[in-house]
């Protein structure tokens, strides 16, 4: 779709670092004292990579003028903060104030500071949405407030970084940091039924309508929409990769008042692959019930 290939082009800018970088996949996580996430054998999606790998990327980025545009849509603002060095040093308010799940406060000083790598190395970032009007947020040039969450699924933790648009200049400065349990999200039950549905696939034909609508486009036909529905046991043959341990989320401003629907939106992020996952909830069940690729 024409459309969604406008959309995918903002992740252009962040593909030639994370392409260096590589991603891998795992499920387990700890915190080290400084506030970095580090991650046990199985997993190697590390935050913040090693010394001699954002030399590598630096020199990539640290001499290129940043563009123009950077801080107009915080899409572009969050790919180029993700890769550059200079760019975070300079739109960290500091000291960056952290608060952690226990309800202390720490605080990390600009000396102190370490490259983070905010989107883990994950293939894709996720939105969470519960009408089809919110999906406009990401191209809102007037939004002063967003949130970039991993939210660990099986730990239940969430680790927010928040973001805030200065009114004067237009820039946009990470301004805290937040950790907390999920059970303090408004989303908290989807994700439990989430996590199911993502790694049980038996659960996951169970969490099926009996007939799925879809819609794609036909690379073979200038992106014409394709339109039409599908069995639920068909679903394995359409399915998408799902995020099963780490979602990489961002947050625009969206609320979420509508306890019956949520779209859920896949953003390929080295791939420029999209998907749109449409949950609906009947008698407290939730239920896949359409896709978009």
């Amino acid at each position: 779709m024409n459309a969604k290939r406008a959309v995918c082009s903002t992740f252009v800018v962040a593909m030639l670092a994370l392409m260096m970088l590589g991603g891998c996949s795992g499920n387990s996580s700890f915190r080290t004292k400084d506030g970095a996430y580090e991650f046990e054998d199985s997993v190697r999606m590390d935050s913040l990579l090693k010394a001699e790998d954002t030399l590598a990327l630096d020199e990539l980025t640290e001499e290129a003028p940043l563009p123009m545009s950077v801080d107009e849509l915080f899409d572009d603002f969050i790919f180029s903060f993700d890769q550059s060095n200079r760019l975070q040093r300079a739109r960290v308010e500091f000291p960056l104030m952290v608060i952690e799940a226990d309800g202390s406060v720490r605080t990390i000083e600009h000396n102190d500071w370490h490259h983070h790598y905010v989107f883990l190395q994950q293939d894709f970032c996720t939105a969470f949405w519960d009408s089809p009007s919110q999906m406009r947020l990401p191209q809102d040039t007037t939004i002063t407030h967003a949130r970039l969450e991993h939210i660990f699924l099986h730990s239940r933790q969430v680790d927010a970084y928040i973001f805030n648009r200065d009114t004067m200049n237009g820039q946009w400065f990470l301004s805290e940091e937040r950790i907390s349990s999920f059970e303090h999200s408004p989303l908290a039950s989807f994700f439990d039924f989430y996590q199911r549905f993502a790694t049980d696939s038996i659960y996951q034909q169970q969490h099926l309508a009996q007939t799925l609508r879809f819609r794609t486009a036909d690379e073979e036909n200038d992106y014409e929409i394709i339109e039409g529905t599908i069995d639920a046991d068909q679903w394995t043959e359409f399915a998408p990769e799902l995020p099963e341990d780490v979602l990489v989320c961002i947050n625009y401003g969206q609320s979420y008042n509508n306890p019956k629907q949520m779209l859920m939106q896949l953003r390929g992020i080295s791939n420029g692959l999209q998907n749109l996952l449409r949950f609906q909830r009947d008698n407290g069940e939730w239920r896949l019930t359409e896709f978009e690729n």
